[in-house]
Order: structure tokens, then C-alpha cells, then sequence
């Protein structure tokens, strides 16, 4: 007990020291636990809910292309008659967008068992409760984000009516602050799954079909193999799909946390680990450095203790317990860190994000909980084994005759194990920086790539309520700021597949869109050949249809495609069928047009069709492409205005240069990560470097005085002191170019090469080129300062030191 009060009257002794490294370190632990904090509240930390270790997910595994397969409503109720595997279970449907009094709000459709499940009880008023499925007046619970966007926190808002679709909700309960449910992010209200007819319009008649979370409670002593292997034996029954592979229809996934796919959140947020990690390595590189040097100067002290008897084993552990407790300090540093950097991070969203898509995303500063807490203590003690434990050793191995006479420190020089963290250093800056040249110069691209249709001047309208269709296109054609409209099916960010034969292909895959006949006119995509839709042919069962260009060549490569029949039908290898899909006609259909190809968002996934399937504007389903007049931005807002006065319920109203634009956002959110981690990490580096080479230089006083006084310019001393760290320097540079390639050589083996590859290009020469050059030059504007301290020296005062 007696290591931690010496330790203490050290740090009076170097309170700059002991800062210096609290900070340091505190410094890379907050940015590390910046990110273990968004990830303990979307994949480990849940609300105050009733053993959550019990709660599984019933999901079928994700298709080729990533799309999630769902169970729907008659699944749902069959497990629960047919199978014992759950003690309770409730189905929900989430990220239920729709407008409530002008303004975007954000649902989740549950059961009326959901709270009863998750053990949850309202703050004020009630939960839902089962009744409410069949109730004749729907009720709502509103959470506690929904109570303030909505109410302000009015305790009045107890009781009164929430319109959605013309349909009142009472507002029966408010639940605690904090509480999401098993979402990221908490909805502005919760309402019974049977009401989804009045959220959706869409699904009206249909409700069957559309895709839900499943969720159960296992019994008392179920275990998770025993419940799947019961749900295994009930899929292979009557809800067998004969094409499927019943081996892998149907999974349980644990659902103790807020998201229900770990695999892919570790997969997000492991590079994001690793930069953040790299900022604290430099920061633990720079700790073991400076304790490197004093340890030389507290060697007579360590001799002195060595020679009456202590052994190094004890003075070692004393060491240590110095660096734990500067850690454990760095650790409350790095949790206010954190939080600076979650609050900054959640501003910055939210101030960038265009307004209309602002309102719809659900950003909160996360709570911090005990695994947070753990996590900070177990970063602390790995840093102090990181830059504590190399230090300790080498500060005891000492000769003790020559440590009492003091002529270990005139004597050291450089050594091997200084020039390597200085070179892990140089690494980690080198490899942040290149990425995030590689992002700002994808960035650019991105911004200036043409996605082949217009995106000035078109707006796109969700349609929710079918009933108010007609009246909103009759309001759309009557608003001023409108030249021109037309309907499109699916939204820009799906892209459902069929099957086609015809031409020299028996059968080959397409992408199809249903299109009014003025969307080619309105997205400005020309019809090269033939001719678009008349409007005559606005019906999905015209036998009809225009093709791109590039599917025309494949198809018939020696002849012109117009006029040519092509049989159409569903892809069975494609994704499921999506809530409100609209169903593909099966037959065969003439050529009439041929389109020009679109490039589409490519990194949103997005790839315009290459088949184009007849449409009429009144058809469920589809969206609105609107072409204004002027300002996008002003004409989006008259829209909303107009549209709102025909239904206070309407669904999103974007600009298509908004979503344009989000491919470039996403580039430039991930520069100005790199970048500022970059920065960071190169600020840590030379910082180290100076310290690094300016110890050197006052260590080597003598011998650079003897150097001058025996002729050597100051050409030579300075070339004599830059060299010291100019390998470690070299090599680090190499080492993290290398990663920086390596990395890009494993992400293009990825299934995200396809659909990065065209805007983001990994070995980009002119990124890795500036890099190298920006930290090469700044490592020799570090080493300058210390290097001119060099040449002043004096010979004769260097020659006259003990």
C-alpha cells in the first residue's frame, strides 16, 4: 500500500509530467470510448427492461444483396398457437414515418402485449394493453422525445387526440425519459400494430402481407438451441418454402440489445475502432517516450534503492502502480472527452443535414452506463501496460557502479526501442491522413459526378394516404412553382429485380421501374431511340415497354432492340416482396423505346433501372417526381404547404438534389473524421518527435560540443540530430502507406467494391502522395527547432558540464 502515496509525492516532484501524460492518454481513451458508447447503445445497452437476456429475435436470414426477409402477421400468431418455445412474444413494425400536424413524426407499430413483455410501465397515464388492438378508439403512447417535439411537456397532453389520416388517437400514456423500446433511437409514439391501415393507407386490405419484428420471451428454463430447433420443426411444416434451404430458413437472434444484426454493427464500427486506436496508441507511444527519458533522470534514485536490497520486481510494481494511477486519471479525463466529442458530433449532424431529412433522423447524446465505465477502467489498465511497462524495465536495467557516479546519463543514446514508437507514430499518422485524402478527393468526384438525370429542379412527393391521392395530384398540377410531374415506382432508394427472356439471352436479370410516360421528360432522360409511353399506354398491363441502351446491345447486339418482344416476369432469386410492392405483370411486351443509361447514386445503392414498365400517376404506390420553377428549396416548402392543407398527414417532401447530395455528405462526414483523427494523431507525433529530439540534444550537450570545437559546421550537427529519428521517420512512412494499401486491397475483396469502386478510389497516387509529403514536412519543421538548438551550442560551456 505504501506505492501509492509514494507515488503521489513523485507527481508533486513533475506535476508538468504528470499532466502532460493524464491528458495525453486521456486524450486517446475519450476518443475510444467516444465510439464504444454509440455502440454499447445500439447493439449492447437496452432500456430498463425485465431481463433482457431473455428476449429473442425470430428473423430468417438476409437475402444476397442484404435485404432483410420478415415474418408477417399469420406467422406471428401461427408461432404463438403452434409452437411452446415462448413464454411471451409480440411482433412490432418500426420507422413508421408519417405527418402529424405539419410536422414529420416517427412511429412504431406494436402489439398490444409490447410493454407487458418488456416488463415496462408508463411515467404518466398507461401503457398499451391488449384491448387497445380491437379497441374502436385507437390509443397511442407517446415517449418522452415525442412529449416534448409534440406537447413541449405539457402534463395536459394526457387525453387528447393526435389526427393521422383522418383517424383520432388518444393519447393514453407517457413512458419514462430515455425509454426506445428495443430501437436506437426512441419514436415520438408507440400505436397498435392493428391500426397500421391508418399509418399506411397502402396496406389497406393487405395487411397480411406486410413483413414485422418478431420478439419472444423464453420460457424458464429454454435454452436458445431448444427453442430454435422447436421453431426449425415448425418452419418445416405447412410454412415451408419448398425453394428454400431449410437448414437456414429461420434464425433466433438475441435481442438484449437495440439492434437486431451485432455482426454488421462490429463491421462498422471496427474501422472506427482502429482510427480511434491508432490516436491512442501515438498518445501511449508519447507517454513511454517521455518516461523513457525520465527514467534516466531518476536513475541514481532507482540505483540507489537497487544497492540496499530492493528487488527489481518491487521497484518495477512501483513504476507501474505510477502509470495505473495516471491512467486511471486519464480515464475520468477521457470520459469528458467523450462526452465533448458525442455532444460535438450530434451538432454537427444535425446542423449539416438538409432540414427535410433533419426532421426525420433521431439523434441523442448517449447516456453512459456501467459498461462504459468498465470500459474506461479496462483502457486505462491496457495503457498502462502499453507505456508503462517497457519504461519500468528499462529504468532497472542499470549498472549500478556507474548509475552512482552518475555516468549513465551523459552516456545514453538513442535506442532501438525510442526509434520504434517514434516509427508506430509516424504510422498511424501516415495511414489517417491517406485516408482521409482518399475521402476528400472522393468527396470532390462524388460532387461533380452527373447521376444522369435532373436534380436542380425536381422534387419528390411521398404519397401515404391513398384515399387523398387524387386531391394531392389535383393540388401538385394547381401549385405555381410546378412546370411538370410524374409517378414512378419504387422510390430512388429500392431497386427490385425481374427476369426477362428475349434477344440472344434465354433468360437474364434486369432492374424495372414503373414509370408515368412523363418521366422521361421530367428526370430529363432522353429516349435515344423509338419513343417513351404515350398516354394511352399509362396502365401497368400495357404490353409495353422502354429499355437503357446498355441492356438493348446485350440483348440484340446485331440489330436495333425497338420493336423487339421480351418476356418479363419476378426474379425468384431476387429480394422478397417488399411491404407495397407493386406486382410485376408476367407477359410478354414490345420494345418501344430506347433510354439512355443512368449511373444513379452509386454509393447509396442506387442504379436507375434498364427496364421501364408503363405507370399511370394515379396507381397506388407510387411516388411523385415533381420538375418547379426556381429556388428547389422554396418550391418544396410552397409544396408542403399546399399539400399539407389537402392531408395533414403527408408523407416526406425532398428535393432529388438533397439525395443527390447524400452520397456526397457521407464522403465528406468520413473526410472530416480521418481529418481531424489525422490531425490529431500528426499534432501527437511531432509533439513527440520535438520532445523526443530535444532530450537528445540536451542528453548529447558534451559530445556536440566536442564536435564543434573539433571542426564540424553546424551543417553537420544539425544533419547530426535530424538523423537521429530520420529511419524511424522513413520507415514509418513506408509502414503506413503500406497499411493505407493493404486496407484498400481487403475492402475492394469486400461485397462493397461493386458499389465504392466508381467514386472512391482507394490507391489514389495523389493522395498518397500528398500525405507523405504533408508529414514528411512537418516531421522536419519539428526537428528544425531542436536542431538550431544544437548548432548554438557553445563548445567550451558544453566541454566545461560535469
Amino acid at each position: 500500500m505504501g506505492d501509492i502515496p509514494y507515488a503521489f509525492r513523485t507527481f508533486r516532484r513533475a506535476p508538468l509530467t504528470a499532466l502532460t501524460i493524464v491528458v495525453t492518454v486521456g486524450l486517446g481513451l475519450g476518443l475510444v470510448t467516444t465510439l464504444f458508447t454509440i455502440l454499447n447503445l445500439v447493439l449492447f445497452r437496452v432500456d430498463d427492461v425485465r431481463n433482457p437476456g431473455e428476449l429473442f429475435g425470430v428473423e430468417r436470414p438476409r437475402m444476397a444483396n442484404g435485404d432483410r426477409v420478415r415474418l408477417t402477421r399469420p406467422q406471428f400468431d401461427a408461432i404463438r398457437r403452434e409452437t411452446d418455445v415462448f413464454a411471451a412474444s409480440f411482433a412490432m413494425l418500426p420507422d413508421i414515418d408519417t405527418r402529424i400536424d405539419g410536422r414529420m413524426m416517427s412511429a412504431t407499430l406494436v402489439t398490444g402485449n409490447f410493454f407487458e413483455v418488456l416488463g415496462v410501465a408508463a411515467a404518466r397515464g398507461r401503457a398499451l394493453t391488449v384491448d387497445d388492438d380491437a379497441n374502436a378508439e385507437p390509443a397511442v403512447v407517446v415517449s418522452h422525445r415525442g412529449w416534448m417535439r409534440i406537447f413541449a411537456g405539457d402534463p395536459g397532453a394526457m387525453g387528447r387526440r393526435l389526427l393521422v389520416n383522418g383517424v383520432a388517437f388518444q393519447i393514453v400514456g407517457i413512458m419514462p425519459e430515455g425509454f426506445r423500446g428495443l430501437d436506437v433511437g426512441a419514436p415520438d409514439l408507440w400505436a397498435p400494430l392493428s391500426t397500421l391501415a391508418q399509418f399506411r393507407p397502402i396496406h389497406r386490405g393487405h395487411e397480411d402481407a406486410v413483413g414485422l419484428d418478431i420478439v419472444g420471451r423464453l420460457k424458464p428454463g429454454m435454452s436458445r438451441r431448444k427453442a430454435l430447433a422447436g421453431l426449425i420443426v415448425w418452419d418445416s411444416g405447412a410454412n415451408a418454402s419448398p425453394a428454400s434451404d431449410r437448414s437456414a430458413r429461420i434464425t433466433l437472434e438475441p435481442r438484449n440489445g437495440t439492434i437486431p444484426q451485432p455482426t454488421e454493427a462490429l463491421i462498422v464500427f471496427t474501422p472506427l475502432f482502429f482510427a480511434c486506436g491508432l490516436i491512442l496508441l501515438i498518445g501511449c507511444s508519447n507517454v513511454a517516450n517521455l518516461l523513457l527519458a525520465r527514467g534516466l533522470s531518476r536513475q541514481r534514485e532507482i540505483g540507489i534503492r537497487l544497492s540496499i536490497g530492493a528487488s527489481r520486481w518491487r521497484i518495477v510494481r512501483q513504476l507501474l502502480t505510477e502509470s495505473l494511477l495516471l491512467a486511471l486519471a486519464a480515464a475520468a479525463v477521457g470520459f469528458f472527452v467523450s462526452r465533448i466529442a458525442l455532444s460535438a458530433t450530434v451538432y454537427a449532424v444535425s446542423s449539416t443535414l438538409a432540414p427535410e431529412l433533419a426532421e426525420t433522423v433521431r439523434l441523442i447524446v448517449p447516456d453512459a452506463d456501467w459498461r462504459v465505465a468498465l470500459f474506461l477502467v479496462g483502457g486505462a489498465a491496457a495503457s498502462t501496460v502499453f507505456f508503462g511497462l517497457a519504461p519500468a524495465l528499462q529504468a532497472t536495467r542499470l549498472e549500478l557502479v556507474r548509475t552512482m557516479h552518475g555516468e549513465i546519463a551523459r552516456m545514453a543514446r538513442p535506442s532501438r526501442l525510442r526509434g520504434a514508437l517514434v516509427g508506430v507514430q509516424v504510422t498511424a499518422s501516415t495511414l489517417l491522413l491517406i485516408c482521409a485524402a482518399v475521402f476528400l478527393r472522393s468527396a470532390l468526384a462524388s460532387s461533380a459526378a452527373d447521376p444522369g438525370f435532373r436534380t436542380t429542379d425536381t422534387v419528390v412527393v411521398e404519397v401515404l394516404n391513398e384515399q387523398m391521392r387524387a386531391k394531392m395530384i389535383d393540388a401538385v398540377r394547381a401549385e405555381p412553382s410546378v412546370s411538370a410531374f410524374a409517378a414512378s415506382w419504387p422510390d430512388v432508394l429500392h431497386r427490385p429485380q425481374a427476369a426477362i427472356a428475349g434477344g440472344d439471352r434465354d433468360k437474364a436479370t434486369v432492374r424495372y421501374r414503373f414509370v408515368s410516360p412523363d418521366y422521361f421528360s421530367v428526370l430529363g432522360i432522353d429516349v435515344l431511340r423509338g419513343r417513351a409511353f404515350s398516354q394511352a399506354e399509362r396502365n401497368a398491363n400495357a404490353a409495353v415497354v422502354v429499355i437503357a441502351e446498355s441492356l438493348a446491345r446485350e440483348l440484340w447486339a446485331g440489330g436495333d432492340a425497338v420493336g423487339r418482344i421480351m418476356r418479363l416476369e419476378p426474379d425468384p432469386d431476387a429480394d422478397s416482396k417488399r411491404d407495397g410492392d407493386l406486382p410485376l405483370p408476367v407477359r410478354a411486351a414490345t420494345v418501344v423505346g430506347i433510354a439512355r443509361d443512368v449511373a444513379g447514386y452509386r454509393l447509396s445503392d442506387f442504379k436507375e433501372a434498364n427496364v421501364y414498365v408503363p405507370v399511370g400517376v394515379a396507381e397506388a404506390g407510387t411516388t411523385l417526381t415533381v420538375r418547379v420553377h426556381g429556388n428547389p428549396d422554396m418550391a418544396r416548402l410552397a409544396l408542403v404547404r399546399t399539400l399539407t392543407a389537402v392531408d395533414p398527414n403527408m408523407g416526406q417532401v425532398i428535393t432529388m438534389r438533397t439525395l443527390a447530395r447524400l452520397e456526397t455528405y457521407f464522403l465528406q462526414v468520413a473526410f472530416w473524421s480521418t481529418l481531424v483523427l489525422g490531425a490529431l494523431a500528426l499534432v501527437l507525433t511531432l509533439s513527440g518527435l520535438f520532445s523526443v529530439l530535444s532530450y537528445l540534444v540536451e542528453q548529447r550537450t558534451k559530445e556536440i560540443g566536442v564536435r564543434v570545437a573539433l571542426g564540424a559546421t553546424a551543417r553537420d550537427v544539425g544533419a547530426l540530430v535530424v538523423s537521429q529519428t530520420l529511419r524511424s521517420v522513413a520507415i514509418g512512412l513506408a509502414a503506413g502507406a503500406a497499411l493505407a494499401a493493404g486496407a484498400g486491397i481487403v475492402l475492394m475483396a469486400t461485397a462493397a467494391a461493386e458499389r465504392i469502386g466508381p467514386i472512391v478510389r482507394l490507391f489514389d497516387p495523389v493522395a498518397y502522395a500528398a500525405s507523405v509529403a504533408c508529414i514528411l514536412a512537418a516531421c522536419l519543421a519539428a526537428a528544425a527547432i531542436p536542431a538550431a538548438r544544437a548548432v548554438r551550442v557553445n563548445p567550451i560551456a558544453a566541454l566545461r558540464q560535469d
